[in-house]
This record gives structure tokens, C-alpha cells and sequence, in this order.
């Protein structure tokens, strides 16, 4: 059994990079793990094939960057966990995130550290002779039991990102702002608050939620009201972790221990 110290935040292990592939190949299989090497400087000095894939970046580029990623909207957390695991620190995350080929969202785990502990000091991993930052990565939108997805609604039910649109199969839909309209609603804002922060006036809001409610329940008329139909039916779920799915823009929340089941912390 490897021994374990409490780092300053989640768990620094004797093997890092031993430990996190172990983790990440039961969880996924090594075939599957994205595994991304940069220098201090952030510079690319290896990629497998599976990283890539995961980026949807076609081929690997020596001048690569978190910009040229899908993620790049969160480069400065990026930049500030990069100095964290220069000190040591592992940094897990779970993020949600849009793929640009496949026109989808991704639900992914990865962590990032550049220190192999051990019981008296952490010394930093080296590549080349130089010190280095290890990613790891990996996608668990097949297993995660928390990830939300439109197609929860009805096996017919189509997403628009060009039209950014939600359409349902009695021929009904609900608009990107409908959707951002009942992540208020669903939070128990009043409409004088809702109004307010989508720049709308009272009445248009009203409207909007009564159309919401009038769509909804065509769609599922056995629920008594628009909470209940949005919790049997995960739209609550949903949008507790992302307001606006036409953004596509990352979210991400920091985790510890690999407990990435049930993180419901990343609205945006």
C-alpha cells in the first residue's frame, strides 16, 4: 500500500505521477488517459494522441497553449494552478467543457502537479533536464452519474447550437434565454430580479416564464408544476451547473481526492 501524506490542499501522494495514471487507468484505461508534459515556460515538450483528442486539436504543436484549447476562457485559473503545483500542490479538477469537433459537451477529470513527493521534501518531475508540469485527462461523461444532458428531456429532443435553440418533438422549443430565464426562476428570483439582469422588463419576463411553464408541461403533463417537472427531468440539474449551454464556455470546479461524483459548483 503507498503511503500518504495531507499536502495544503487534497492529497499529496509518495508516487504522483504513479498514483494519478493508476487512478485514471482504472477509471478509464490507459489507452484513454490524455497526458500533456509543459516546462515551467508553458511550452509543449510531449502530448499523446489521446490528449489531443480530447482537445480536439488535430495535430501537436510545439507552440501550443491552454489558448489554443477548449478551455482557454480559463487561463488565468490555469496560470494560477500552474504556480500552485510549482510549489508542490496537486491541483484536481472537474470541468465541463464544449468539443469543437465532435459538437458536444464533455464532462472531464484531470489533475495537474510537477513534485514527486516523498517523506521528507517534494522534488519537481524533469523531462530533458528541465522541471516540469504533468496533466493528466480524462473523459467521464459515459460514467458520470451527475452529468446532465438534453438528451435526459426525450429521445427526440434537439439541441441548435447555430440557432441556439432546444427542440422538442410535438414541435415546441425553448430559446437560449428561456433556458438562462428558468435557471433564475428555478433559484426563486423574483421576476423584478430576473428583469433586471437579463435587461428585459417585468412584463417580457413574465411572459417568458409563462411560456416556459405552457412548453414544459406539454412536454410532461403528469408533473404538478415547473420544479417538480425540472427535477424529475434533470433541467434543474442541469443548469445548477451551467446557466448558459450555448456559450460554450468552460466551467470548472477545483476538487480533492478524485471526488469528482456530484460537483454541482461550476455555474456560470
Amino acid at each position: 500500500m503507498r503511503s500518504r501524506t495531507q499536502g495544503c490542499r487534497g492529497v499529496v501522494i509518495r508516487d504522483a505521477l504513479g498514483y494519478y495514471m493508476g487512478v485514471f487507468s482504472r477509471t478509464v484505461g490507459k489507452q484513454n488517459t490524455g497526458i500533456i508534459v509543459r516546462n515551467y515556460e508553458g511550452k509543449v515538450l510531449s502530448v499523446n494522441s489521446r490528449f489531443l483528442e480530447l482537445a480536439g486539436v488535430s495535430e501537436s504543436s510545439s507552440t501550443m497553449t491552454v489558448d489554443d484549447f477548449p478551455w482557454g476562457n480559463l487561463k488565468e485559473q490555469s496560470d494560477a494552478a500552474d504556480v500552485l503545483a510549482k510549489s508542490g500542490d496537486v491541483r484536481e479538477v472537474v470541468s465541463l467543457y464544449f468539443h469543437p469537433t465532435r459538437q458536444q459537451w464533455v464532462h472531464a477529470v484531470s489533475v495537474k502537479f510537477c513534485h514527486q513527493s516523498s517523506w521528507a521534501f517534494g522534488r519537481p518531475l524533469e523531462w530533458e533536464g528541465q522541471p516540469v508540469i504533468y496533466i493528466l485527462m480524462m473523459d467521464v461523461s459515459h460514467i458520470s452519474r451527475d452529468l446532465p444532458t438534453f438528451k435526459l428531456w426525450s429521445e427526440g429532443t434537439e439541441v441548435d447550437f447555430e440557432k441556439e435553440r432546444i427542440a422538442f418533438p410535438n414541435g415546441s422549443s425553448l430559446s437560449r434565454n428561456d433556458l438562462i430565464c428558468l435557471s433564475y426562476y428555478l433559484e426563486n428570483f423574483p421576476q423584478s430580479g430576473i428583469a433586471e439582469i437579463m435587461s428585459q422588463s417585468v412584463k417580457t419576463v413574465e411572459k417568458r416564464i409563462a411560456a416556459i411553464k405552457s412548453t414544459l408541461h406539454n412536454f410532461d403533463p403528469q408533473c404538478s408544476n415547473l420544479y417538480e417537472l425540472c427535477r424529475k427531468h434533470g433541467l434543474r440539474q442541469m443548469l445548477e451547473m451551467k446557466r448558459d449551454w450555448f456559450d460554450k464556455r468552460t466551467v470548472a470546479a477545483q476538487i480533492t481526492n478524485m471526488q469528482w461524483q456530484g460537483s454541482h459548483d461550476m455555474l456560470s
